[in-house]
């Protein structure tokens, strides 16, 4: 459906602007008029390759926190009884730049007779499926100021998590990171400084020294080709990695990692409960939140996994029964969701579910952490301490042939 870009005049004499989906111009002037607003212009819009992941207006893509500082103010002025339309003006005028222009377009398209939720749906990169479903349930049941706490709460929530295992993540690299760039170092610039000494002893070095110089001199004469290499690596890895099916595949290897493989699991299962329980909780029907679901695994597995769920309990299955029949969520998860499907409190329990496998993953990730760490520190020990004991064994070696 083409995309179109409209200017009008409301009742009230403002200008409003923005773009709308619609299958011709005419359709579109007949949507501004119903509205009773005075067309002005209506023309498809240029679109670029970046429209539909949030990028339409050029510029950068604000970050998660600030959507949800966002989301948290827009849930306490709808709360407070002001418009959906006002509340969006009044954040859009003190917003920063990039994200005033995503407020603005937001408001622009629900002044067009769009609903929250079909705005929303234009910018997948910065709110995700789970959530717009969430909207749209709320808006229908006219709780959409609970729905917009709801999602806050579960975005502070991931968030935080998100922070620990990123914080995971970056202290054994920041420590083989320093420990290579002081290899760099001592390589380029200390070696360099006692090689004239070594090519005087020849064929006397030991070992661990000629493995050194070596090194040097072939990094010393190839130092551009090195540093293009680790330019191409990291930005080849970076692109790779901005692919979701290249992520799917990597965490899936993760996944089978001893050591890992339950914490990854703790991670899934948290994010699965979670967000079905959030779902039901806010209206969404049973079988369109399995079927959302989707968008919260990676690996095709689990994505099969679902789509059988989902289909059974379409076709009238118990969602328990069907659930049992999968090997989507450990045996736990499976019991305690049983436990609410039978008594019909789903998504308390869900809840619960959800929170102790996110406690679950707290306590798995300090583990790893108290284990990686202090192997990370060992292999930076050995490695500077390695180079330093080669070099000083052949020192020594002059000092011996000295005397």
């Amino acid at each position: 459906m083409p995309q179109f870009r409209y200017r009008a005049v409301t009742q009230a004499g403002e200008i409003v602007v923005g773009e709308i989906e619609a299958h011709s111009r005419e359709e579109v002037v007949r949507r501004m008029e119903y509205l009773g607003h005075l067309p002005i212009a209506a023309e498809v819009a240029t679109r670029g390759i970046f429209a539909r992941s949030g990028g339409v207006f050029g510029g950068s893509l604000p970050r998660g926190r600030e959507i949800t500082i966002l989301l948290r103010q827009l849930a306490l002025l709808v709360g407070a009884g002001m418009t959906l339309e006002g509340a969006l003006q009044t954040l859009g005028d003190d917003a920063g730049r990039g994200l005033a222009r995503i407020v603005n377009a937001l408001r622009s398209s629900i002044s067009a007779g769009e609903s929250f939720a079909e705005a929303l749906d234009r910018y997948p990169t910065i709110i995700e499926p789970v959530y717009v479903a969430m909207v749209r349930a709320g808006e229908v049941s006219g709780r959409l100021d609970g729905v917009l706490r709801a999602i806050v709460e579960d975005r502070a929530r991931r968030e935080l998590l998100a922070e620990r295992v990123n914080s995971a993540i970056r202290y054994p690299l920041f420590l083989v990171s320093s420990a290579t760039l002081i290899l760099f170092f001592f390589l380029t610039y200390v070696v360099p400084q006692f090689e004239p000494v070594f090519r005087d002893l020849g064929g006397r070095l030991n070992a661990g020294a000629a493995l050194v110089l070596a090194a040097s001199t072939w990094l010393q004469s190839n130092l551009d080709v090195f540093l293009g290499t680790c330019l191409v690596v990291v930005l080849g890895g970076w692109l790779m990695l901005s692919r979701p099916g290249v992520r799917a595949r990597m965490l899936g290897a993760l996944g089978t990692i001893p050591g890992i493989a339950e914490t990854m699991r703790d991670r899934r299962t948290a994010r699965i409960v979670g967000t079905l329980g959030l779902l039901v909780a806010n209206g969404v029907a049973l079988p369109t939140a399995l079927k959302m679901l989707r968008d919260v695994v990676s690996d095709s597995r689990s994505v099969a996994a679902l789509d059988r769920l989902h289909d059974q309990v379409r076709n009238g299955r118990r969602f328990a029964d069907a659930l049992a029949d999968t090997d989507l969520l450990p045996a736990l998860a499976v019991r305690m969701l049983r436990v609410g499907d039978e008594t019909g409190d789903l998504p308390t329990i869900a809840t619960h579910a959800a929170q102790f496998y996110e406690h679950k993953l707290s306590v798995g990730l300090d583990r790893l952490m108290g284990v990686i760490g202090p192997l990370a520190i060992i292999f930076v020990s050995l490695l500077v301490g390695s180079l330093v004991v080669s070099i000083m064994s052949a020192l020594l070696s002059i000092t011996e042939l000295a005397m």
